[in-house]
């Protein structure tokens, strides 16, 4: 069975279009994980009152308060390692499809390519 050459045009432009959203997917995500810290400057206010004396902090809360920063640094880590490899897998696929896009354009006879006529007919 010979492979319609429509097919090889159609199949990697809709994967480039999957492709596209993932990436924007990705970028959201990391939007979303910067968009975490912005309570930064909370904590960092909290801390600092524990260490001017103003509020107090028991040796059971400041190790469960550093088990809880270590946490989140360990899954902030893991989402930013997952998504540069999403990124990573998704330019490997687009860079894959432009291939076959290239391969199925070339292979399509010129005669089925459109004609621009930039002359101009003289009636």
């Amino acid at each position: 069975m010979r492979l319609d050459r429509k097919l090889l045009l159609i199949a990697p432009a809709i994967v480039l279009v999957f492709v596209a959203a993932g990436i924007a997917y990705a970028a959201f995500q990391l939007h979303v994980l910067s968009d975490a810290s912005s309570t930064w400057k909370e904590r960092s206010n909290f801390v600092a009152a524990v260490e001017r004396g103003e509020k107090k902090l028991n040796e059971r809360q400041a190790v469960g308060l550093l088990d809880v920063a270590l946490q989140v640094e360990e899954k902030r880590t893991a989402a930013i390692v997952a998504s540069r490899d999403l990124l990573i897998m998704l330019s490997l696929i687009e860079l894959a499809c432009c291939a076959v896009l290239v391969f199925g354009i070339r292979t399509v006879p010129r005669e089925h390519w459109p004609r621009l006529n930039l002359t101009r007919s003289a009636e």
